[in-house]
Parts: C-alpha cells; sequence; structure tokens
C-alpha cells in the first residue's frame, strides 16, 4: 500500500564539489549541518584551519589524550550525502536487526512490518534526506575499534557509497539508532562544556575499547541544524583551552577541532571557512546544553520497541512471543507516544498552560513527562530537522503547526504520532509561511481532527496493530476549505472506520487505501472516487471485509446524527 503514498517534495541540492586553490592561504570547503553546501572563500585570520598539515598530525605527540583514529586513516572518503535515489536506508530487515521480531505482522522468515513500525521506519528515513553524519560518525569508529561488531566492509576509507547497498543500509541502521531508547536516554546533554571536556580526557586513551568512545552532537540555538561528528583527542592549546579533534563526515580526510574554552565554560565550532558566515558557527555555553556527548554501547543493545504495544496485543504468534522473552530493551522502556515533523514547518504542542516545541521561533519546554531527541541530520542553510517529542501516553494534547519563514507551500509538510501498537498521520500539507493549523490526535491512537488555516487536502493515514490481523487505512487528498475540519474515528471494537467533514463548502472527494496483515500474508483494498458532503458521516466497515478481492460495505449517516442512511458496497480496484 506504502506504493500510492504521496511523497514529500524534498529539494535536492548538489553534494559533490571540487576544492578550488585561489591563494595560498585559501582553502575553499563546504558544509551544510548535515549536508554540503556552495563552497565558501575565506581568509579571514579568525577561522579555524581546515588545512590538515596545520592540525595536529598523528605523530606530532602533541595531543593529551588520544584514541588513535585519524580521519584520513579511519574516516569515509566520502562526503556526508542525503536524499538519493539510489540509495537504501532502513529496511524491514534493519528494524529487525534493532527492534527484535515484534516489529513483523507476520511470522516465518518473510517480515512484512506492523502498521506503527513501518511508520516510524518511514518518518526515521525522511529525516535521512538533510543527511547521515549521525550514522557515518557512529560507524567510523565502531569500524575502528571493534571491527568484529561489524564485518565483511574492509579498509573504512577504501570503502564507496554508490553501488554498495550493504553499507548503505548499515549506516543507516546507526543513523535511525539516535531516536529509540536506550540510546536516546544515553545522549549526555546535561553537562557544561568544561564537564563533556573532563568526560573526554578521563576515558580517551590510545587503542581504547569501544565503550570508551563516543559520538558528539553539536545544534545551533534551539536544537536545530544538528550535526554529528566524532572525537578522537584532546590538545591543550594552554591558558584553559583546549581544542577537541573530530572527523567531521562533511569533511573526507580533514583533521577538524572543536574549541572549549574552560575559563569561560564556552564551545565553538566553525562548520566552514568563513566565520562570517552565521549559519557555520556553532557556539555554546554552560545554560545552552547545545553540545552533547552518545556513547556507543548503548547502540549495541536491542532497541527498546515502544511502538510494538503491550505484550498481550504485539504478539500474534509464539515465534513472536519467544522473542519478546528474550527483549530486554523493552522491559525498560517507558511507553509514549513520538511526534514526528517532516518539511519547513515548526511544532508547538499544548496541554493547558504547559508546552514544548517552538513559540514565536524559540525552543520552549514547560510540558510535564514530556521529553525531546535533538536530530542530528538536518541541512544547515535549507531545512532544520525539528526534534523528535515523546508526550507520556494517555495525557490529551494539541499540535499546532505553524508555517516559518522557510514555508512556501512547495515542500509539503508531513505530522505523524505513532504510540505503542498505532500509528496516525496528517501528510501532504501545502503549508505556507504565518500558516498556522491545528491537529488533534487522540491520546490512544484511536482518533483525529485536522482543521486548516488555508485550503488544503491532506492524505490521512491510520495504522493499528493487534492481537489478530493488522490494518493500515490511507484517505488521500480530501479536500476542506480553510477553517473547515476533518475528523477520523477508528472504532476497533465495532471494525469500522469514520470520516467526518464540517464547515467545508466543498464537496470531499478521495480514494480510500487499506492493507490487512494476518499472520502469514498482506491483503490490499483500492476504492476511487468516494465523496461526502459537509456535515456527514461516511463509515467503513473494514472487520466485514473478506479480502481476496471482496467489495467494503460502507455506511453513511447523513448529518451524523447517529441514524444511518445508506448502505451500499465498493468494489476493490486493486
Amino acid at each position: 500500500m506504502r506504493e500510492h503514498k504521496k511523497i514529500s517534495i524534498v529539494r535536492l541540492f548538489n553534494r559533490w564539489f571540487k576544492f578550488l586553490v585561489v591563494s595560498a592561504i585559501s582553502l575553499i570547503m563546504i558544509l551544510v549541518g548535515c549536508q554540503s553546501n556552495s563552497a565558501i572563500l575565506s581568509s579571514n585570520k579568525g577561522a579555524i584551519s581546515l588545512d590538515k598539515t596545520k592540525a595536529t598530525s598523528a605523530t606530532s605527540g602533541a595531543l593529551t589524550v588520544d584514541l588513535g583514529f585519524r580521519p584520513a586513516a579511519n574516516g569515509f572518503s566520502f562526503e556526508n550525502y542525503g536524499k538519493d535515489s539510489s540509495i537504501k536506508n532502513l529496511s524491514p530487515v534493519e528494524m529487525q536487526r534493532m527492534f527484535g521480531n515484534r516489529v513483523c505482522a507476520t511470522s516465518g522468515e518473510n517480515c512484512i512490518l506492523t502498521p506503527p513500525a513501518q511508520q516510524w521506519m518511514e518518518e526515521v528515513n525522511k529525516s535521512m534526506n538533510g543527511g547521515h553524519c549521525e550514522g557515518m560518525a557512529v560507524l567510523s569508529m565502531i569500524l575502528y575499534a571493534d571491527k568484529d561488531k561489524v564485518s565483511g566492509f574492509g579498509n573504512t576509507p577504501d570503502l564507496a557509497l554508490q553501488g554498495n547497498e550493504k553499507l548503505q543500509r548499515e549506516i543507516a541502521y546507526w543513523f535511525a539508532t539516535q531516536y529509540a531508547q536506550p540510546t536516546a536516554k544515553s545522549e549526555i546533554k546535561d553537562k557544561t562544556p568544561s564537564e563533556l571536556l573532563d568526560i573526554l580526557l578521563s576515558t580517551m586513551k590510545l587503542n581504547a575499547r569501544i565503550d570508551e568512545t563516543y559520538t558528539m552532537g553539536i545544534y545551533q540555538a534551539g536544537f536545530k541544524g544538528g550535526h554529528a561528528i566524532t572525537p578522537y583527542g584532546v590538545e591543550d592549546l594552554g591558558d584553559g583551552k583546549y581544542a577537541v579533534m573530530v572527523y567531521d563526515n562533511n569533511h573526507p580526510k580533514i583533521e577538524r577541532k572543536l574549541e572549549i574554552d574552560r575559563n569561560a565554560n564556552t564551545w565553538k565550532y566553525n562548520a566552514a571557512t568563513n566565520p562570517d558566515e552565521p549559519e557555520s558557527i556553532y557556539i555554546g555555553d554552560a545554560e545552552t546544553k547545545t553540545l552533547t556527548l552518545t556513547p556507543t554501547p548503548p547502540r549495541y543493545e536491542r532497541q527498546a520497541c515502544n511502538f510494538c504495544g503491550d505484550e498481550t496485543s504485539a504478539e500474534n504468534s509464539a515465534e513472536k512471543t519467544v522473542a519478546h522473552k528474550g527483549n530486554t530493551g523493552d522491559a525498560i522502556a517507558a511507553k509514549f507516544n513520538q511526534i514526528f515533523l517532516e518539511g519547513d514547518a515548526d511544532l508547538l504542542i499544548t496541554n493547558g498552560n504547559q508546552k514544548i516545541g517552538y513559540e514565536n521561533e524559540k525552543f520552549v519546554n514547560t510540558f510535564s513527562g514530556a521529553t525531546f531527541i535533538p536530530i542530528r541530520s538536518s541541512e544547515l542553510w535549507q531545512d532544520d530537522e525539528e526534534p523528535v517529542y515523546n508526550i507520556p501516553l494517555n495525557v490529551p494534547f494539541t499540535i499546532n503547526l505553524q508555517g516559518n519563514k522557510k514555508s512556501n507551500g512547495k515542500e509539503l509538510t508531513d505530522v505523524a504520532m505513532i504510540g505503542p501498537g498505532y500509528d496516525l498521520a496528517v501528510e501532504g500539507i501545502k503549508l505556507l509561511a504565518g500558516q498556522k493549523d491545528k491537529i488533534k490526535f487522540d491520546a490512544s491512537g484511536q482518533s483525529l481532527s485536522y482543521q486548516p488555516s488555508n485550503e488544503e487536502a491532506p492524505n490521512i493515514i491510520f495504522g493499528t496493530s493487534g492481537k489478530n490481523d493488522d490494518y493500515e487505512f490511507e484517505l488521500d487528498g480530501i479536500e476542506i476549505d480553510a477553517g473547515g475540519t476533518i475528523s477520523a474515528n477508528l472504532d476497533t471494537a465495532k471494525g469500522r472506520l469514520g470520516i467526518k467533514i464540517s464547515e467545508s463548502k466543498q464537496e470531499a472527494k478521495f480514494n480510500l487505501l487499506i492493507s490487512r496483515i494476518d499472520d502469514k500474508t498482506e491483503q490490499k483494498f483500492e476504492g476511487e472516487d468516494l465523496t461526502l458532503d459537509s456535515g456527514d458521516t461516511l463509515y467503513l466497515n473494514y472487520a466485514k471485509w473478506t479480502g481476496k478481492g471482496g467489495s467494503l460495505t460502507i455506511e453513511l449517516d447523513k448529518g451524523s446524527d447517529g441514524v444511518i442512511d445508506s448502505t451500499t458496497t465498493l468494489k476493490n480496484k486493486k
């Protein structure tokens, strides 16, 4: 069914540039957060040198602590990359490897993902459109310090990305760990720059074990523009100043420095050669908490499957029950609703006076029990990847979707909520600057409503995973006026999905896609050209669908007064 989905329009950017030598002291480099940008010429004296002959060399002996890793010898020879149709990211194989058999709706060798697992995989894959820096930062260190963990790749600098699907999917796997527990929870993001420096000084040593290694997260203000780099040594510059030597996968083979001033308790990283480019300078202090470290060991653990539901609903085969008993990651997981945003927009999630997200372009968090995961993926000068929000279960909330200065209606915006055994999404929103829409996801994953401030025709996604069959529904392109509301309710007890349009002048016309997955197979239904007048409710009786090309029973409640006025059948076009 996923082949029918409208894909968000994502701008493609050129990631490969030639180095140009303009003078003996000027070197043109490129960087955009996790993705590259146009070359910038600079001869400013304040810029951090990108010439590796000026950086601490592997044999200089000047490093206070040193893992022995070097970008030229141990980093990837290719540059960090974003969206590319020839690149493979997460597949069901990686999902099963990361979370165990519970992500599979089917048993046996052929794993068809549950709808929530499929939606989670798609959201994470979309976030890689802006870059794969996290995966490259992690995997390069693992290939250096623990080759046995990921065998069969060969010498890191000799690896090619194009045509190497195994490597592509391995990078995507380690990228995705930042979204899941215990990896996300292990990120050290409550320390000052000096405290993080102390951690590196106390753990880094030559030929250190993998459990003494980290990836470093750097963020712009408000946790936007997240980028991942690999620290491998520390140089004492004197007067309380230190240079953390890092491999930056935007700059293959080049030794780079992140500066920490212990006296001022600040940090600085110049992501390009031009210090006058405001987006190229990452800075922070003891208050911002925008410099973080993530230890490698939690990534080795079985990640907790928050979207797998409870044990009784998720286990629909003996095989999955056995797999669950061995899944220690799930035992430590606190369940929550995870909110994803893809597109040029900002979210503000509210529950009364409590809020988390962006208000007037500033990040706020006063939502009790809510947490966020800042993502190391975004294109610095193009897209600022929104954090992923974890909202406690059974807590009502409203999502305020806000167009920002980059919103122009050309790049479609998607908002999804994924929780234990369910997923809901509104996709394909043409958001404009200043536009403010409201989305309400029921905390139990059974209903949603969407009210746009401009005319829209979004797709509505519902997915549910239970102890019997799993279902996914897609309502394709439901038209709605500005100020109107579309609502949908999934009644699993009655086995029907209700759809209602209100306060809209135009008749809604849409296509319907249903996928039903039992323990062995997946069957699909496709219905075209359904119509619905404002004020009416349409019920889709999915539990009565026999599959195998059979028709679907639909009921119409005119005026939404609780009385069914007509019943008909819809032929399967699939």
